[in-house]
C-alpha cells in the first residue's frame, strides 16, 4: 500500500488545497480505500465511481452529500428528515426529479440566453473602465446568482445574503470546527425560515417562476408538494444554481492565464468555448466529492465495505483518471472527450441544472473575450488558495487586469 495515502489525512487543509497527488495515489492503490482513523471509504477511479453512482440500491444518497462525522466511519440516514433530489433514492427520487426536469428543460433554459448575456454585459459595464476586476465577486458570483434569483422570483437586493446562506451550506466540506458547525446551523435555520415565508406568500400570489411552478405541481396521485418538500427543493435550487457556475468561470479564467498557449487557442477560435467549459469542469471540478452510505455489506474491487459505511464518490479524482482521459492532469481546451467528465455526476443524480450551468459559463467567457483583451493576473492582489473544503473547490480571490475592446453598453 502507498505510504502517501496511509500517512495523509484527506481532510487536512494542506491535502485539500492540492489533492491531485493524493488522488493519483488512491487510484494506483486500487481505487477503493478505507481512510485510517476516519474509517470511511474513498472511491477514486473513474470506472468505480460510475459503478457506485449507478448502483442506488447498494449506495444510498439518503444521508446527504457531506463528509461522515462518526468515528467508525458510518453514515446512516437520520429519521424525520425531508429528502428530495440529492438526498432521495428511487422510487421517490423519480417523482421529484420529473418536476425539476420541467423547470430546467432545455427549451426553457435556451430561452434565457438573451437575459443571461444582458446580465453578463451589465456586470462587465460595472468594472470595464477600471481596467481590472476580481473575478469572483465582480463577475462569477453575481452572474449565476442573479439568474437563479430571477428564475425563482426572489428579490435581487438580497443577492449578498443569498450568497452567504449558500456558502454556509455548500462549503461544509467536513472541515469545520464544532463552533463553526453550530454557527452554520443557525444560518441554515434562518435561510430555511426565510424560504418558508417566501413560499407562504407565493402560495397566495402565484407567478411565472420556479417556486410557483413547484406549488402548482402535482404527483401522480394529485398530491401537491408539502411545505417541507418545497423548502428542500428551493434551498437546493439556490445553492446548486450558483456554485458550479461561479467556480467554473473563476477557475477557468485562472487556468487560461496560467496556460497562455490555451488562452491563445480560445481567443483565436471562440467556437472552442463550449469545450473549454467542459475541460475546466473536468480539471477543476467544482464538486470534488459527494458521499453515499452502504445499505448492506458489499464488496467493491475486492475491498469489503460494511453496511452503514460512508462511501466518498471522488468526482475530482475520477476526472483526472489517466485510464479514461489521456494525460489527465494536462489542461487542453481541444480535448476530444472533455465532456465525458463526472463534474455533474451521472445516473439518477446527474445535475438537473447542468444545461443552465453550461450556458451561463459559455456566455460568461464569450462576453469577457468579446469586450476585454490582454488579460493579466494581478498576483499581488490575488489569493489563489482555495476555501477549505473536502467536497467543493472554490478559489478565494483572482484579481485580473485587462484592456477594453468595447466600452460600456447602453442599459
Amino acid at each position: 500500500m502507498n505510504d502517501a495515502i496511509l500517512n495523509l489525512d484527506p481532510l487536512d487543509p494542506a491535502t485539500t488545497e492540492c489533492p491531485f497527488d493524493y488522488y493519483q495515489a488512491l487510484r494506483e492503490d486500487g481505487g477503493v480505500f478505507q481512510v485510517p482513523d476516519r474509517n470511511f471509504f474513498l472511491v477514486s477511479r473513474y470506472d468505480l465511481v460510475m459503478q457506485v453512482v449507478k448502483d442506488t440500491d447498494t449506495f444510498s444518497s439518503k444521508t446527504g452529500v457531506q463528509v461522515p462525522s462518526a468515528a467508525d466511519g458510518s453514515h446512516r440516514p437520520r429519521e424525520g428528515v425531508v429528502r428530495t433530489l440529492l438526498t432521495a433514492d428511487p422510487p421517490e427520487h423519480r417523482f421529484y426529479r420529473s418536476l425539476v426536469n420541467k423547470a430546467f428543460s432545455l427549451k426553457r433554459v435556451s430561452s434565457w440566453e438573451p437575459r443571461i448575456r444582458k446580465i453578463a454585459d451589465d456586470l462587465i459595464d460595472d468594472f470595464i473602465t477600471d481596467a481590472n476586476c476580481e473575478m469572483n465577486y465582480d463577475f462569477a458570483v453575481p452572474l449565476p446568482m442573479i439568474v437563479i434569483i430571477e428564475a425563482l422570483g426572489l428579490p435581487r437586493d438580497m443577492l449578498r445574503q443569498f450568497k452567504t446562506w449558500s456558502d454556509t451550506i455548500s462549503h461544509l466540506g467536513g472541515m469545520l470546527s464544532q463552533e463553526e458547525m453550530l454557527a452554520v446551523q443557525v444560518l441554515r435555520q434562518d435561510f430555511s425560515a426565510w424560504i418558508d415565508d417566501v413560499i407562504a406568500d407565493r402560495q397566495l400570489n402565484l407567478g411565472d417562476d420556479f417556486i410557483s411552478d413547484l406549488i402548482r405541481a402535482r404527483f401522480k396521485d394529485n398530491r401537491p408538494l408539502n411545505a417541507g418538500e418545497l423548502n428542500s427543493i428551493v434551498l437546493q435550487f439556490l445553492v446548486a444554481g450558483n456554485e458550479t457556475t461561479t467556480n467554473t468561470i473563476t477557475s477557468g479564467m485562472l487556468l487560461l492565464l496560467q496556460h497562455p498557449d490555451q488562452m491563445k487557442l480560445v481567443l483565436e477560435d471562440r467556437t472552442l468555448i463550449p469545450n473549454l467549459v467542459e475541460e475546466v469542469l473536468r480539471v477543476e471540478s467544482p464538486v470534488q466529492a459527494h458521499f453515499r452510505y452502504a445499505t448492506k455489506a458489499t464488496e467493491l474491487n475486492g475491498v469489503k465495505i460494511p453496511e452503514g459505511a460512508g462511501v466518498g464518490v471522488m468526482y475530482g479524482s475520477a476526472n483526472r483518471d489517466d485510464a479514461h482521459f489521456g494525460q489527465a492532469d494536462t489542461f487542453e481546451v481541444q480535448r476530444k472527450n472533455a465532456s465525458k467528465h463526472l463534474a455533474f455526476s451521472q445516473g439518477i443524480h446527474f445535475c438537473p441544472g447542468a444545461p443552465l450551468a453550461r450556458l451561463e459559463s459559455a456566455i460568461a467567457f464569450e462576453q469577457l473575450f468579446e469586450r476585454l483583451k490582454n488579460f493579466q493576473l494581478d498576483e499581488s492582489r490575488s489569493d489563489l488558495l482555495h476555501l477549505p473544503s473536502f467536497t467543493h473547490r472554490s478559489l478565494k480571490k483572482v484579481q485580473i487586469t485587462f484592456d477594453s475592446t468595447i466600452t460600456a453598453t447602453t442599459r
